[in-house]
């Protein structure tokens, strides 16, 4: 599944882990950093540092093979659990556990060749087996991993010797590689137990402890093939309420920290002991529509909704956000302004309302996890007043809403933050909780999927974008934008597209 499980930060960031980085070391005053920065201390880093990250949303389970939403992998993946490859902050891939690969003319075969001195985190040697072992089991057919469908086109893993693994594609697959960065691309040892509370990986840190509702801590992994962390250890601390974080990042019970409030965000702003970074996202705030049930199914009343609510009027009670019009970020190559389709035109929607037979007004109910700010229902639920459709607004805890929502499919209208990149194909999935139902667009994810290139696969994939869009299957509120605040002094964090990985393998301490 892949939908952030984390409360929106500082205006619709959404992000579970408070990061911060600094272009250059920032200025005195509290100055925003450029997206993308990594400062260096200058040769004054403590190796042996503690940094504390304030974030939202513990995980529900450590195990990353077997835990839906990006909040496991994005304290976990990278840092103490690796794949084949890996990914950047802008999506670009590169070897990770191997070394290196090749794909086939016909792209159906991928051969990896693994690096010599990977190994677990008591030492034992990364065979060809435990790759094989760990994908076999993504791919079979009573598989519980919850990323499955990512790997759905791998018909077989196989390694023909100790230091090589292939893998055999049923059909061509574009995003085969970017999908083997992700948690279903993880290598875990063969047999492996026990991972919902003690990760086991290759990557820079391992994990220490979890004190369970409070913080989850992982230290370097000294013994690690490749650059060191440049840190002992980090702390994630667990503060759900935005005063909490605003108060642990002021009186420094924490180092960097996100806080959901925008007033709260720029008191910050020239201050010389803190700084704030700010940076793109693939945090697509969706208003998900029930197609399968009720008024829902007409599509002249999912255009209505849409045309009724205002973006703009949201992004600035947010302070801040960018409208999309899609579920595809400006990250992804394939990207479209589509907010020009189902323009705020109130009156426009109360026609359709009334050619839809709703004329006399509406009564819809709208779930949405009470780990979002609470602004966001209530814009939502005043806007369409507006046009008469009354809204039930129902705030419940994410788990109740995973499996309400997501699962049970038991609701009119939802919000939720779709935070993965690339996951545009993931709505003609069967048996979603909402989507394309339609053959054309099913047909267009395949050809997005199976093209044999970029351009053609970029064609295909906006095309299915802007259907999705032409069919009002959601709404799309807004991009979030990720800012955060940190103490001076820390610096080596990514600032874009932090909501599934999370590098913290760059991050220092300056000496005091």
């Amino acid at each position: 599944m892949r939908i952030r499980t984390f409360a929106a930060a500082v205006a619709v960031t959404g992000l579970a882990l408070a990061a911060c980085g600094s272009d250059g070391g920032g200025d005195a005053d509290g100055a925003s950093a450029s997206s993308g920065a990594s400062a260096s201390t200058g040769g004054r880093a403590n190796p042996d540092a503690t940094v504390t990250i304030g974030a939202v949303l513990e995980p529900t389970s450590l195990d990353i093979t077997r835990t839906s939403g990006v909040a496991p992998g994005q304290i976990l993946l990278g840092n103490v659990y690796e794949g084949l490859v890996k990914r950047d902050q802008k999506g670009v891939v590169s070897p990770a556990l191997a070394t290196s690969y090749k794909i086939s003319p016909d792209g159906r075969t991928y051969t990896f060749t693994l690096a010599d001195n990977a190994a677990f985190q008591d030492g034992a040697a990364v065979r060809a087996a435990d790759v094989v072992s760990s994908l076999t089991k993504v791919i079979a057919p009573n598989s519980t991993n919850p990323h499955a469908s990512d790997l759905a086109s791998i018909s077989a893993v196989a390694s023909p010797d100790p230091h090589t693994v292939v893998l055999t594609l049923k059909e061509r697959d574009s995003g085969l590689l970017f999908n083997l960065t992700g948690p279903a691309g993880v290598v875990v040892r063969e047999g492996a137990t026990g991972l919902d509370g003690h990760p086991d990986g290759t990557g820079p840190f391992r994990f220490d402890s979890w004190r369970r509702g409070d913080s989850i801590t992982l230290v370097r992994n000294d013994a690690y093939r490749g650059p060191k962390a440049k840190v002992a250890r980090v702390v994630f601390r667990y503060l759900t309420a935005p005063n909490a974080q605003n108060n642990a990042v002021r009186t420094g019970q924490v180092d960097v920290g996100v806080i959901s409030d925008n007033d709260l965000v720029e008191a910050y702003r020239g201050n010389p002991k803190f700084l704030i970074a700010e940076g793109t996202t693939t945090d697509k705030f969706t208003l998900a529509f029930n197609q399968d049930r009720g008024p829902l199914a007409d599509a002249r009343v999912r255009h209505a909704i849409r045309q009724g609510i205002d973006k703009d009027g949201l992004i600035k009670v947010l302070g801040a956000g960018t409208r999309i019009g899609s579920p595809v970020p400006p990250l992804d190559p394939w990207y479209e302004d589509l907010t020009s389709i189902d323009r705020y035109d109130p009156a426009s929607a109360r026609r359709l309302l009334a050619q839809a037979g709703h004329g006399g007004g509406l009564r819809l109910g709208l779930t949405i996890p009470n780990i979002y700010p609470q602004s966001i229902g209530d814009y939502v639920a005043s806007q369409l007043r507006e046009i008469g459709v009354t809204v039930d607004l129902r705030r419940v805890e994410f788990p109740a809403w995973l499996t309400g929502v997501y699962t049970k499919h038991d609701y009119d209208l939802s919000i939720v933050d779709h935070a993965e990149a690339r996951d545009l194909a993931f709505y003609v999935k069967p048996g979603y909780y909402f989507g394309d139902r339609s053959p054309q667009a099913s047909d267009l994810a395949k050809a997005g999927a199976t093209a044999a290139s970029d351009a053609d696969r970029d064609t295909a994939l906006r095309a299915l974008a802007r259907r999705y869009s032409e069919d009002a299957i959601a709404d799309w509120l807004l991009l979030g934008k990720a800012r955060q605040v940190a103490r001076v002094g820390v610096t080596g964090y990514p600032t874009d597209n932090v909501s599934a990985t999370y590098d913290l393998s760059k991050i220092e301490v300056a000496k005091s």
